[in-house]
């Protein structure tokens, strides 16, 4: 049996990106993914390039179309992409009657700017995932397709992979690359050491036959479940896989009474939004189930560096992944160079991770997105009613609805005259402890601890 410097579990945009750095670096590196194959994307993903208005993670990446790369000028790298793409420019989100839009982000001047205007594009996450894998091949990785890892355990300063098949792979260090739902983490025992908020499901359709107000901008429509009230989103981009294609997505927290492709049909086709699905034609269904968990406590355990969605809030994005991935391939390389086949070796991954991604992002923040439209249909409405000025649009999932927040609260005092009722929850709300607003979320998920 042979012994790797480095066993990668997943083959999502962390692992290939960790593969192939490490593969050039010249360690012996094995990749198992559990999908025969690699680069098919079952589960639903809007996958636009995350992000080019602002820093994230400490990065300031952007898509060079003219060169075909995406860029990460801070991490420092590249990534060259020749696949489709689609510009947006907008982000609209729509109250549920469908007579109000809050507009973030000056659609028509941004257009008029082309490129230059847009807040990011839509790409192909199959295309640059075949691009990376390519890429890891051709650096020596070893590439072991339908691999469903299912155990380890440490022996004698080595690692063991134990797959479904029944087969061990052996390695010095090992990276985590297996996403949301990660089943390394669960094994390790690191979820036990983080705060469970619930499980997001969603259903996705590739979709032509619409006709939307603003096709070149990220449209929100948001309605509520009739007898739960729970917040409805859906999510309308342009697909870059065709002229006149779009991803409609929607998704929320999980629920016994909800269905959320029921829910995706009822605004297709019965809803005040119907109008935008003139002549509906469905080209693909995609779905997801993903837990929502505090950032993991350490990045590293057992010799195990965490890449990527497997220790992060909800999603580092394909952008924050790949940062992961090349960090992570260093940070070995560094260790075993220097004889230090332990956390001290890696502390220069160990250390950016903790710095660019609990250190920098508030992932309550980001959880407050979820809680805020649980006010109900009612005052979710009127208070977005009130929002009528154009305001500046963030693709930080961290930022975006802090305009938004802000608009409403500079009108607490039209609020306390025509709506009392409303400026007494929002106060009960704002002195409960966040895993307190999560409670209905948290007590109909599945955590996979």
């Amino acid at each position: 049996m042979s012994l790797f410097d480095v066993v990668i579990v997943g083959g999502g945009p962390a692992g290939l990106m960790a593969a192939k750095v490490a593969g050039e670096n010249g360690l012996s590196v094995a990749l198992l993914e559990r999908k025969e194959n690699i680069a098919e994307i079952q589960r639903c993903c809007a996958t636009m390039f995350a992000i080019e208005d602002e820093y994230y993670l400490g990065e300031r990446m952007y898509f060079n179309e003219e060169k075909r790369r995406l860029v990460f000028p801070v991490t420092g790298f590249t990534v060259p992409y020749d696949g489709p793409y689609k510009n947006f420019y907008a982000w609209h989100l729509y109250t549920s009657d469908a007579q109000h839009v809050i507009k973030l982000g000056s659609y028509e001047n941004n257009v008029a700017k082309g490129s230059r205007g847009r807040l990011s594009v839509t790409y192909s996450k199959a295309h640059l995932i075949k691009s990376l894998l390519a890429d890891a091949q051709k650096a020596g990785v070893k590439i072991f397709p339908g691999a469903n890892v299912v155990g380890f355990s440490r022996q004698k300063d080595v690692n063991q992979h134990i797959t479904a098949e029944g087969k061990v792979f052996e390695s010095v260090f090992t990276i985590a690359a297996d996403g949301i739902n990660s089943r390394l983490v669960k094994i390790l025992g690191l979820n036990k050491n983080r705060t469970f908020y619930g499980t997001l499901v969603g259903v996705s359709y590739y979709m032509t036959g619409l006709h939307l107000p603003y096709p070149e901008a990220i449209n929100y429509p948001m309605l509520f479940h009739k007898k739960t009230q729970y917040p409805i989103m859906i999510w309308i981009e342009p697909s870059p896989f065709a002229e006149d294609e779009f991803w409609v997505y929607t998704g929320g927290p999980a629920h016994p009474e909800l269905n959320y492709k029921q829910e995706l049909d009822r605004c297709i086709t019965d809803s005040p939004f119907s109008k935008w699905f003139p002549n509906p034609v469905i080209r693909k269904q995609q779905a997801h189930v993903a837990n929502i968990w505090s950032p993991a406590p350490t990045p590293f355990k057992d010799n195990v560096l965490i890449a990527g969605d497997a220790g992060w809030t909800v999603e580092a994005e394909c952008t924050g992944s790949m940062m992961c991935g090349v960090k992570a391939a260093h940070a070995i390389t560094e260790a075993l160079r220097d004889n230090k086949p332990n956390v001290e070796g890696v502390k220069n991954y160990t250390g950016w991770w903790q710095q660019h991604f609990p250190e920098s992002q508030d992932h309550t923040e980001f959880l407050q997105i979820l809680t805020s439209a649980l006010v109900g249909e009612d005052v979710s409405t009127y208070l977005n009613k009130l929002v009528t000025e154009t305001l500046p649009c963030s693709l930080n999932p961290y930022n975006l609805l802090k305009s938004v927040n802000a608009s409403i609260m500079g009108k607490i005092g039209q609020i306390q005259q025509e709506r009392p009722d409303i400026i007494r929850m929002m106060q009960q709300i704002s002195t409960l402890p966040i895993k307190e607003q999560m409670k209905q979320f948290i007590v109909t998920g599945f955590p996979n601890t």
